[in-house]
């Protein structure tokens, strides 16, 4: 655990990364913005009992290559959404990109399961509850989102879906106004977009996938989705009051 930025005030985001190439992005900018202090945990390494014991105003919870059923590899995954699922209880706000979103989606009761892989740039479709949500800021990029995903999960009871795309039917939900999750990435910023080129050599090259094809898109409209999704972002926190 590292604490990342001064405190500005009482506020703080507690940011979990299950890789280092994976950032909070344009959250952690909008979380400053408001005068919070980041508080990084990297998962399977720190001890995330911290998490539950000083909970945070707002718990940030990143995407990764692990699948949520793979407990029986990875047990502390169990620990994780133990978090998760008494942050849920407690109604504390929470944003979850990619597999963060499948893991709050497991802590809420829902199924996760393999699904059809999306990677690159490409549109959501948002319902109408999305276009009255913060999503709507997405608008302004004509709804292009950077995806990288081979998992999906059933919709939470109690959930309210605010996006899909054919491949996916779950592209993004709410919970109330404390919990905002997405299964694709606004929070990318376009510089760091090389890193995760590097990161995902592998599965790139098995999906037949040339980095070159992201890098350039990421060149075209990269900035204009980061932009509107820390627009996204600050809205959210607006009304989930943190």
């Amino acid at each position: 655990m590292s604490d990342t930025h001064a405190s500005r005030g009482p506020r703080r985001t507690d940011v979990i990364q299950h890789v280092g190439f994976e950032h909070a992005g344009v959250i952690a900018d909008a979380a400053r913005a408001r005068g919070h202090e980041i508080r990084m945990y990297q998962a399977g390494v720190d001890d995330l009992a911290l998490v539950q014991d000083d909970p945070a105003d707002l718990l940030v919870v990143l995407g990764g290559p692990i699948g949520v059923y793979e407990t029986e590899a990875y047990p502390w995954l169990e620990a994780e959404i133990a978090v998760i699922r008494d942050r849920l209880h407690a109604q504390r706000p929470m944003i979850g990109a990619c597999l963060g979103a499948q893991l709050i989606a497991a802590a809420a009761g829902a199924r996760v399961y393999p699904g059809t892989r999306e990677i690159g740039w490409a549109p959501i479709t948002p319902t109408e509850a999305g276009r009255r949500s913060p999503l709507a800021a997405l608008a302004e990029a004509d709804w292009q989102v950077l995806h990288w995903h081979g998992d999906t999960f059933d919709l939470p009871a109690g959930a309210e879906l605010l996006a899909s795309t054919a491949a996916t039917p779950h592209q993004a939900y709410a919970i109330g106004s404390h919990v905002l999750a997405l299964q694709f990435h606004p929070e990318v910023k376009p510089g760091d977009i090389e890193t995760w080129l590097i990161g995902h050599t592998v599965e790139l090259g098995r999906a037949g996938i040339d980095p070159r094809t992201i890098r350039r898109r990421t060149g075209e409209i990269g900035a204009v989705v980061a932009n509107a999704g820390e627009r996204m972002f600050t809205r959210w926190m607006e009304e989930a009051g943190v």
